[in-house]
């Protein structure tokens, strides 16, 4: 057997492992993440590897193209088949799921803000930097210049500060 041949047999058995290993994967997140239907899922996997193939020499990281392919390749899907539909067969009436609670919410996140601004500046930054906008303890600590357990006890201490005010208001709202 010649070098090149032996090449390619050992690119198309890593080829073969890599689909085997993948394909299932990559079909879920089609279906679960981007409600693209089962039947079309397979197609869309096809196309991926297919364009694997034709650029397999530059990809570094093969599973994070593959993710990101499907990811591509599925809002694809979707832009070009929504043209296709009808207007009146669209889902114009999806709901979208961070708001389908916000009517129970609402009262908590009221009173969230009414207790945040009767904190320091230097609290509500620290609770909204963990709390709202979801930055870790060491990103906090790395944006003030803190030592990590310190920033922890500061955010421990905004926490106690602010439960300690929405008792008060709520006792206050009790005796009205």
């Amino acid at each position: 057997m010649s070098a090149l041949s032996s090449d390619t047999a050992m690119r198309d058995e890593s080829f073969e492992a890599l689909y085997t290993s993948q394909y299932d994967f990559l079909c879920n997140v089609a279906v679960r993440k981007f409600r693209v239907p089962d039947i079309d899922a397979g197609g869309l996997v096809h196309d991926v590897f297919v364009t694997y193939l034709k650029r397999s020499e530059t990809i570094h990281d093969e599973k994070r193209w593959l993710l990101g392919a499907i990811c591509h390749a599925s809002r694809y899907y979707w832009r070009s088949h929504s043209r296709d539909l009808p207007a009146e067969e669209q889902e114009f009436d999806r709901v979208d799921p961070a708001s389908q609670n916000i009517l129970e919410s609402l009262p908590n996140q009221l009173a969230a803000r009414e207790v945040l601004e009767c904190l320091t500046p230097r609290c509500q930054e620290v609770l909204r930097l963990r709390y709202f906008d979801g930055c870790s303890i060491q990103e906090i600590a790395d944006r003030y210049g803190l030592k990590v357990k310190y920033t922890q006890k500061l955010v421990t201490k905004c926490l106690r500060r602010a439960e300690r005010l929405y008792i008060a208001k709520e006792k206050k709202k009790g005796k009205r």
